[in-house]
């Protein structure tokens, strides 16, 4: 197992674990991991018997997950704004930790390209960091800022940014999406939200 896996695997686990809760709940049967990694979560999602697609455009990371040999599995170099699948490819699209990174324009872009390739009846889950209410995810939330201290200086600013703007609720909210369903994490200091992918999309 890599670093990167070895340091992120037990944090996400439960997170993970709810994902696939919501795939199964909404009967998704294609799914597509943007911003993927090392292709961990892709790994998860193929032992249950999706059909995955992990996309993330950082070669080295693609080239971790692509010798993992995971089953009904396909690994794509490339921005996550733009991804070359027509219009309602998949079930569900799920985006861990990928928002924060990244200005709000940027956000607004990469959740309406996931809107764009999931099927009007399918579903999107972001997971990212949220404001957690009590004290325990307060001391979550300032272990997260230590930690994204260190992170390159755009990454940094945007994160503080991401944070300042309200956190993932409050900006998903702030951009017209309609959340189906939330879970909390460590406290609330990281938030699940499921969204519908149609509210941008002219009616059929």
């Amino acid at each position: 197992m890599n670093f990167y896996d070895l340091l992120f695997d037990g944090i996400l686990k439960p997170i993970r674990k709810k994902h696939i809760e919501m795939i199964i709940k909404h009967e998704c049967k294609t799914v597509i991991d943007l911003g993927c990694g090392t292709g961990s979560q892709c790994h998860i999602l193929s032992k249950h018997g999706f059909k995955v697609v992990g996309v993330d455009k950082t070669e080295k990371m693609i080239q971790i997950a692509q010798n993992k040999k995971i089953d009904n599995t396909t690994f794509i170099c490339n921005d996550i704004t733009q991804n070359t699948d027509m219009d309602d490819s998949y079930d569900c699209a799920i985006l861990t930790f990928v928002l924060h990174p990244n200005n709000q324009q940027e956000i607004k872009n990469i959740i309406n390209e996931a809107k764009r390739i999931v099927k009007r009846q399918g579903i999107i889950i972001i997971t990212d960091y949220d404001y957690a209410k009590h004290i325990k995810g307060k001391l979550a939330e300032g272990i997260i800022n230590i930690i994204e201290s260190f992170a390159k200086p755009l990454h940094r600013n945007h994160y503080y940014e991401f944070m300042n703007k309200g956190g993932l609720e409050t900006i998903v909210k702030k951009q017209k999406n309609k959340i189906l369903e939330s879970y909390l994490f460590y406290n609330g200091s990281i938030k699940t939200c499921v969204i519908e992918p149609w509210t941008h999309k002219t009616q059929r």
